[in-house]
């Protein structure tokens, strides 16, 4: 029994369904809540970035998805010989493989300082009494916007992703 490889495994596909799932929830149900509560979302998602540290979890879980299947590809591939990722199963593992760094990193660059922003903005109405600043409007737009490439791009990439990890050794 290779107990390296089973540990890997549940690492991997633990790790995998904690990402996708967090960003199904995210995409379907927190961001349209939080965008029609308006201001009144605020606590929440303070308490969600702040003390739950959603901002530090997802990311995390989100490596180690990526470090662990580098790690199995690593293996199945027997360090990476060519022969084998021009294999169909070597291809699916290939292609989902950069389909979850493609979304890991994208989530990097579009979501996390989405969230920033919008929680910025939100305090600073918060602690300002009266209307909300054309500037303040405008960053909530551009937050919002980059919100919604994200999920458009990362949704389809994690689908993706996670199909072909699921059929590959079947190819």
């Amino acid at each position: 029994m290779d107990w390296t490889l089973i540990i890997l495994r549940i690492l991997h596909v633990g790790s995998a369904m904690t990402w996708f799932g967090g960003a199904v929830f995210g995409a379907l149900l927190l961001q349209p809540t939080v965008r029609a509560l308006g201001p009144k979302a605020q606590p929440f998602m303070d308490y969600l970035v702040q003390r739950r540290r959603v901002g530090v979890f997802f990311p995390i879980v989100a490596g180690l998805t990526i470090l662990s299947g580098a790690a199995l590809f690593w293996r199945d591939s027997g360090g990476l010989q060519l022969s084998w990722i021009t294999t169909p199963t070597g291809l699916a593992f290939t292609i989902g493989g950069l389909a979850g760094i493609t979304s890991f990193v994208l989530g990097g660059i579009l979501i996390g300082p989405s969230v920033a922003e919008r929680t910025a903005v939100q305090n600073e109405l918060r602690d300002t009494p009266g209307e909300p600043s054309e500037d303040q409007i405008a960053r909530l737009a551009r937050a919002d916007r980059k919100m919604q490439i994200a999920d458009r791009i990362d949704m389809p990439l994690l689908i993706t992703a996670g199909v072909l990890m699921a059929v590959a050794r079947y190819l």
